[in-house]
């Protein structure tokens, strides 16, 4: 094997496309300030396509804990130079033709990070971070048909546990997501309940942990996590949902 194909298989997992009914997912190779990667979307638009952020270099700046409102016109300048637009916070192209796509997919995801980079030096702090609701967030993005909130599932012990977020796959799967912060009563309350379930050994059932790594955590506490399920930092959240949706 010639060094050429060498790195291009080295390369080729760093890039992850995912679909749904009414969209492709492509991860890039931009990252964002917190070193999450830069994913976006490709929608058909009659016999064109459209390619969006859907908002995420807004939800990065949010998940950092600032309050970002009405923040179309402050973005235009960052977006407008490479000819893309800016509605509610989302970052998209006018529609193209589908050779231009590869372009311009890394044209949107470009300006997804210099936006979130530029958002972070500009805007003022004041605002908590609602870290619960950052995942709601993330999760209504992929599984908002199949998703219930606060939804039960009976443990080994036959205590009902609730769970923030439980989606619905095929086949009888069910995708379980815990949001945890770094809280001692939050991590042992939500590994107690994902340790009972872990016990039913019921293999249609995938455990998920996400917790805030925009805190520092314990290597301990981290450890604590993975007795119930599999932690996942937010920051890699969205990859590792596409990666289980690629992975069916």
């Amino acid at each position: 094997m010639n060094f050429n194909n060498i790195i291009s298989e080295m390369m080729q997992p760093m890039t992850l496309v995912t679909s749904t009914d009414n969209f492709v997912r492509v991860s890039t190779h931009c990252l964002y300030p917190s070193n999450g990667t830069v994913s976006v979307s490709v929608r058909k638009h009659f016999d064109l396509f459209v390619v969006s952020d859907d908002g995420d270099a807004v939800r990065e700046v949010e998940s950092s804990g600032l309050s970002v409102v009405k923040i179309d016109n402050r973005l235009k300048h960052v977006v407008k130079q490479q000819g893309l637009l800016v509605k509610d916070g989302t970052i998209y192209s006018p529609p193209v033709p589908v050779e231009a796509i590869p372009a311009v997919i890394l044209l949107v995801a470009n300006a997804s990070k210099e936006a979130a980079d530029w958002m972070l030096r500009n805007i003022k702090w004041h605002k908590q971070r609602d870290f619960k609701k950052d995942v709601s967030n993330l999760l209504a993005r992929y599984f908002n048909d199949s998703m219930k909130a606060d939804d039960v599932i009976v443990g080994d012990s036959n205590k009902q546990h609730h769970f923030g977020h439980i989606v619905h796959l095929p086949e009888n799967r069910r995708l379980v997501v815990d949001a945890v912060t770094n809280d001692p009563s939050s991590i042992c309350a939500r590994v107690i309940a994902n340790l009972d379930v872990k016990k039913l050994n019921d293999n249609s059932i995938i455990q998920r942990i996400i917790f805030d790594d925009h805190v520092q955590w314990n290597s301990s506490d981290l450890k604590l996590l993975e007795m119930g399920g599999t932690p996942i930092p937010f920051s890699s959240a969205a990859r590792a949902i596409e990666a289980l949706i690629a992975n069916g």
